[in-house]
């Protein structure tokens, strides 16, 4: 068994008793006196104009645009040093945004009356989301600074209310279209084109194009910026809109907010493809403006594969087939039904020239001459130099598929009435230009290679 030395035992005691006496004395803290602690609280980036050694009273009430950045500044100071950093509650207003971008206080020291005071300044960022008039309810504020005496007060103190006023600063911006408020903004537009077999210029259907946009903006928050690319509906296209990225943040009083959005369109037919335009509106605060930004539209070209051709196309397909087997069934009737009739007149006249008959073919000429329009002479037809060149060049024994044809087209141009009746005695034709030409009749007989015409 252990031996315990009484005298050690009792210098433990005593120590462990001095020891909790001196923290409890720590640990004891007054309530803060108000003449150690003035907080100030306003709206925008003018500073109160208080009466020294007074807290803020109300201010005279600020305006502002719809969706403008306004930050709230709370000033706590103290003419001896914050033993312990100060703590706001959160801001609460219906219809206002109320952020917190900056989580540390700015401490600074100014001094005041020749006396030194130190400060922590809190920044909050509010947005009014609709026009009318917002009352900021004080805020409760913890605050703990250091006595003259030694050891630290601790206690809560309270901000004044703050009402100010938000209005829509242009008539070109309603509540119905999206647009937001800031001082600068920049756009950035992106296109990645990805294949079955990588990345190419080359498109095919089955193959991506992902656009991506990037919105960064000052003043203003990452959420309110709108939302541009949209789950679209197209047959040229399939899209997939990605997660949105949105970051905020705040360096040395300067607040940036960025918004990227990004969507992959997967091609599916070949051909033109155009992805649209998008365009927003901005409030620009600080040159008191409408703005608006166009982001291009662009058009893409993709081959097709066998079965996006026929899906792309089915309908002109199956028509032109529908034609072609018409046109199949048509000829076979034709070839049926000549084959025991005669065929018409200028497929004969055509078969003629194809095999270079041409003595047949000028006496049907003629025949058709004197059958359609009862003349014997071609030169009569008409009276024009084109006409009589024409004659000539037949007269001679030209052999030529293009003159022939003009001449047929010629005899063949007036065709009878769909109602005239036919001759009674057609055979009676020839006797009948025999008689009124007997003299040409007897000298150059019936061969129809001799006539003038």
């Amino acid at each position: 068994m252990m031996n315990i030395n009484p005298f050690n035992s009792m210098r433990l005691l005593a120590l462990a008793l001095l020891v909790t006496v001196s923290a409890h004395i720590q640990g004891v803290q007054a309530s803060v006196d108000p003449s150690l602690v003035k907080v100030k609280a306003w709206v925008g980036d003018t500073l109160p104009n208080d009466k020294p050694g007074n807290q803020q009273t109300e201010r005279t009430m600020e305006r502002f645009a719809v969706n403008q950045q306004i930050i709230l500044y709370i000033d706590v100071s103290t003419p001896r040093w914050f033993a312990a950093g100060t703590r706001i509650a959160p801001v609460e207003v219906p219809g206002v945004i109320a952020k917190q971008r900056n989580q540390l206080a700015t401490n600074y020291t100014q001094r005041e009356q020749g006396e030194t005071w130190s400060h922590q300044r809190w920044e909050t960022t509010l947005y009014p989301q609709q026009s009318g008039l917002f009352t900021i309810s004080p805020l409760a504020v913890a605050v703990k600074v250091s006595l003259a005496g030694g050891g630290s007060a601790s206690g809560t103190i309270y901000t004044p209310s703050i009402t100010f006023e938000a209005r829509l600063p242009s008539g070109l911006l309603s509540d119905d279209t999206p647009w937001f408020s800031a001082t600068s903004v920049d756009v950035q537009q992106e296109w990645a084109l990805t294949g079955v077999d990588g990345v190419g210029d080359t498109l095919h259907v089955g193959d991506a194009i992902t656009r991506t946009i990037t919105i960064n903006a000052s003043d203003t928050l990452s959420v309110l910026i709108p939302d541009l690319l949209v789950n679209e509906l197209s047959d040229d296209y399939q899209s997939y809109p990605q997660p949105n990225r949105l970051d905020d943040s705040h360096a040395r009083g300067d607040y940036r907010s960025s918004r990227t959005e990004q969507s992959v369109y997967v091609i599916q037919q070949g051909g033109a493809i155009t992805l649209p335009e998008y365009t927003f509106q901005w409030w620009n605060s600080e040159k008191n403006q409408v703005e608006t930004v166009t982001l291009a539209s662009k058009t893409f070209h993709a081959k097709h594969t066998f079965v996006s051709f026929t899906k792309a196309y089915a309908s002109s397909i199956l028509l032109i087939v529908s034609l072609i087997l018409l046109l199949i069934v048509v000829i076979y009737m034709l070839r049926r039904y000549y084959q025991n009739h005669p065929a018409p007149l200028w497929l004969d006249f055509a078969r003629l020239l194809k095999r270079r008959e041409w003595g047949k073919a000028r006496a049907m000429i003629y025949r058709q001459l004197r059958i359609e329009r009862s003349q014997l002479e071609l030169n009569k037809l008409d009276s024009s130099e084109d006409w009589s060149s024409t004659m000539e060049a037949f007269q001679h024994g030209k052999q030529e598929k293009a003159l022939f044809k003009r001449i047929w087209r010629a005899v063949r141009l007036r065709r009878q009435p769909l109602l005239s009746l036919p001759k009674a005695l057609p055979a009676l034709d020839d006797s009948a230009i025999n008689l009124n030409q007997p003299n040409k009749t007897k000298n150059k007989g019936n061969n129809p290679n001799h006539h003038k015409g």
